[in-house]
Formats: structure tokens, C-alpha cells, sequence
């Protein structure tokens, strides 16, 4: 699943994307779902000061947070879809990376599901240690934890094609 470019092609759409900045330490692959790091605390278990820049959503930690309140706090945070790349473990400087904003994506769901077209997704994660997916979504049926809609209906679907509604277009 890592690395991936999930922006379908449209030749009657272009997307929206953004310039966003990374920090030289985090590691970003194609298709990560980011938040904006723009308030205190929504990292490293609620111990942390806002960076105004961007992360993967396995760095979205609230201080004691479970993994439901994890997903019902990066909805006001979720800004895109990386669609570049980047390695953090080689150090180095702060790098911009386009991040799509509003658009069309294909993303790997967990489990696999139903869905039907208008149907809500939110952030998926790992309840044992309430860590999100960067690459995973899963169906939900609460305002407060989509982050958008499914754009397709299918059957046990293992991806389905999305549309973002991040920060700016609340649900």
C-alpha cells in the first residue's frame, strides 16, 4: 500500500493541491493522509507544540486519547493526500511537498466493506496502541469522524474512490 499515487485521473478536473511544508525527521510516502499541525498538542501523546507544518496522520496522538478520540480530533486537523514523497531518516532540511486538498482518490479500506456512494469515511487505526493509518480509511456513520464521502458503491471492497472534505469544507 505504501507509496502509492491515489488522485484518479480526470481530464474534465484538476485537482486542488498545496505546498506544504515537512519536517526534515518524518517521512512521507504518495498517498499518506496529512493533518496541519497548526495547535498545541496533537502530537506525541498531547506533549507538543504546533509546527504549522504537515505529518502523516500516525503522528495525530492527543495526550491519553483513545483511538476514537484520536479519529474524532484529526477530522479538524485533516488537510490532504500526499502526492509526493519524501525520506526522513537520512535528516536534512525542511522540504515542501504538494499535498492534494480537494479531489478524487483511491484508498485501501479497513476491513473491507460495502459502500455506497455518499456513504462517509473517516481515519482507520490500530486499537491497541490508538495509532491512525496513514493509508487507511473505513466506512462511518458519525459527522464526527468523516473526513469525507465514498464516490462508488462496491461490495467488499479492498479501495474505493473518495472525495476530501479537510478543514476548510467541514462536513
Amino acid at each position: 500500500m505504501a507509496n502509492t499515487q491515489r488522485l484518479v485521473a480526470d481530464r474534465t478536473w484538476k485537482p486542488k493541491t498545496i505546498l506544504l511544508g515537512f519536517t526534515s525527521g518524518v517521512t512521507v510516502e504518495l498517498g499518506d493522509l496529512i493533518f496541519l499541525d497548526d495547535a498545541d498538542d496533537l502530537r506525541n501523546d498531547g506533549n507538543s507544540t504546533a509546527t504549522n507544518l504537515g505529518y502523516p496522520f500516525e503522528y495525530f496522538r492527543l495526550s491519553g486519547a483513545s483511538l476514537a478520540l484520536n479519529k474524532i480530533g484529526v477530522k479538524d486537523y485533516f488537510i490532504g493526500i500526499a502526492m509526493d514523497d519524501k525520506d526522513g531518516i537520512s535528516g536534512g532540511t525542511n522540504k515542501n511537498l504538494t499535498v492534494g486538498t480537494d479531489g478524487k482518490f483511491y484508498m485501501g479500506l479497513k476491513p473491507n466493506k460495502t459502500v455506497r456512494v455518499n456513504n462517509m469515511y473517516g481515519a482507520s487505526g490500530t486499537t491497541a496502541a490508538s495509532n491512525l493509518k496513514n493509508q487507511l480509511i473505513m466506512k462511518v456513520t458519525e459527522t464526527t469522524t468523516a473526513l469525507g464521502y465514498f464516490l462508488e458503491s462496491k461490495s467488499y471492497a479492498q479501495s474505493a474512490k473518495i472525495n476530501i472534505r479537510n478543514k476548510q469544507h467541514k462536513i
